[in-house]
């Protein structure tokens, strides 16, 4: 069973970009279902559902996007390899610190526990290679394919956030909803891409009347940081986008008119990145 989905492109790239949808994904492989507490509509809360829909258009730019189909649950592909705490395997030699959410899940946002038990080493091991290890080659063979072909090439990683956070409020208040904004772009406060491409999409957004706050509250994650190399001609941005613009956060459902002009402005963005020149 396949882990990740890649859309076909030419063979020699038109364009520097590739395009990154991590945790859109709500499958569960047969072979880890067993070891899963949660399931059905559960399974939603976490995922940022219907990202891959906001980006249909874009293979048809002859950009290439590559999709992880795996619930984040399962397997987090924006986690680090070794992001594995006692808790979610006691057999390993070198746990990382304490986490509830690393590279495989054992709570959910709200909580409510994902694994039935710990995972054995193998199963940790399997896991990595079946969904982690083949999502990244996609992206680094992708990336690179570009880099040798251009001299530089650039990865979009597109996720979605809640529309809006949790404020603690006064002493015995409950807590109060903040909106966030309408696009975060994360490049890991300029680290991982050429300040020319955050300006860019920062701009783009911007100019189309979205609400944008580049890194706050999310700069980027494994993806961004790890894939993101501007010193060898790669650059990783990350982009944030708010689940209210394009569907019912509450049911869940897609709604494809109001999602319609955020799809443009994507599609808008990858045209207009695809024309960056970032050679050093």
């Amino acid at each position: 069973m396949s882990t990740t989905s890649a859309s076909t492109s030419s063979t020699s790239p038109r364009h520097p970009v590739v395009v990154s949808v991590p945790h859109a994904g709500t499958m569960v492989p047969e072979e880890d279902a067993p070891l899963m507490a949660i399931g059905g509509q559960s399974l939603l809360r976490d995922a940022d559902l219907h990202v891959e829909k906001l980006v249909t258009g874009v293979p048809a730019l002859d950009v290439v996007v590559v999709e992880a189909l795996v619930s984040r649950y399962v397997l987090d592909v924006n986690r680090a390899p070794d992001d594995v705490d006692r808790d979610v395997c006691p057999e390993l030699d070198r746990p990382a610190r304490p986490s509830a959410r690393g590279l495989c899940w054992r709570t959910t946002t709200e909580g409510a526990a994902v694994m039935r038990r710990p995972l054995t080493l193998a199963e940790l091991m399997d896991r990595r290679e079946r969904v982690h290890a083949a999502y990244h080659m996609y992206l680094e063979e992708a990336l690179e394919r570009r880099r040798q072909h251009f001299g530089f090439a650039i990865l979009l990683d597109m996720h979605s956030m809640p529309s809006a956070s949790r404020i603690a409020g006064p002493p015995g208040m409950r807590p109060v909803l903040e909106r966030r904004a309408d696009i975060v772009p994360g490049d890991v406060r300029g680290t991982s891409c050429a300040p020319t491409l955050s300006r860019l999409v920062a701009d783009h957004f911007s100019e189309r009347g979205y609400l944008v706050r580049p890194n706050e509250p999310y700069m980027g994650g494994y993806i961004t940081r790890h894939h993101g190399r501007p010193g060898r001609g790669i650059h990783a941005i990350q982009v944030e986008l708010n689940r209210d613009l394009y569907m019912n956060e509450g049911t869940f459902v897609f709604l494809d008119d109001k999602a319609t002009r955020l799809r443009k402005a994507i599609e808008e963005m990858v045209v207009a990145v695809c024309a960056m020149d970032l050679r050093a």
